[in-house]
């Protein structure tokens, strides 16, 4: 008589098969999660950076509005005649606000005052602040551009004196005694529903 055979070990087919697929799923789950996890790194980072960005620009525009002084200027080569303070809504040129500031550091003790024109203007999208080292700019005056907001869908600004508010506010050089604004006005549109708006004083100081 033959010895009846003996149960064969191991792993079948089947559950081979079936480990396979749950390794799979564990990999497949794995890999969603780690990309989740990057793309939301990557999103707190954009907005962080986002974040101080908006806090710099806004820092820079609090101390430029502040150090306002009553200085006629005009830039260079401009046809557009001397002005004390220049306010209005987004020009063709993008440009939006222009005036006269004190207080300029001077670290390195150059030959020069602590005046400087300072203009705001709205350029495809980005806030840019343009200084001279003189409110008389000429041909030789050095001239700097500082990108200072970038994602802008658009930029509304008002000017405003005690209660009264305006779209524009222009203090040509003469005569003397015109009124300036005393606040500014700037919402700030990144999107659908997604506004800043940011109010600043203008200081009346020499």
């Amino acid at each position: 008589m033959k010895a009846p055979a003996s149960a064969q070990s191991g792993i079948s087919l089947m559950e081979t098969l079936i480990a396979l697929f749950v390794v799979a799923l564990l990999a497949t789950a794995g890999g969603v999660m780690l990309t989740q996890s990057l793309r939301g790194t990557r999103l707190i980072e954009d907005r962080g950076d986002h974040a101080r960005e908006l806090q710099t620009a806004l820092a820079v525009l609090r101390d430029d509005f502040a150090a306002f002084v009553d200085r006629p200027s005009r830039a260079d080569a401009s046809s557009d005649l001397p002005a004390r303070f220049e306010g209005q809504p987004i020009r063709f040129d993008g440009r939006i606000v222009t005036f006269v500031r004190n207080g300029w550091s001077n670290p390195a003790d150059q030959p020069r005052g602590d005046l400087q024109r300072v203009e705001y203007r709205f350029d495809n999208g980005v806030l840019i602040r343009r200084s001279w080292s003189s409110p008389d700019a000429g041909p030789s005056t050095a001239v700097a551009e500082q990108l200072l907001l970038s994602g802008l869908e658009n930029i509304s600004v008002q000017y405003g004196r005690e209660q009264s508010w305006k779209p524009e506010w222009i203090v040509p050089a003469s005569p003397a005694g015109a009124p300036f604004p005393d606040k500014i006005e700037m919402v700030f549109t990144f999107g659908e529903d997604d506004t800043l708006t940011a109010k600043f004083r203008i200081g009346l100081r020499e």
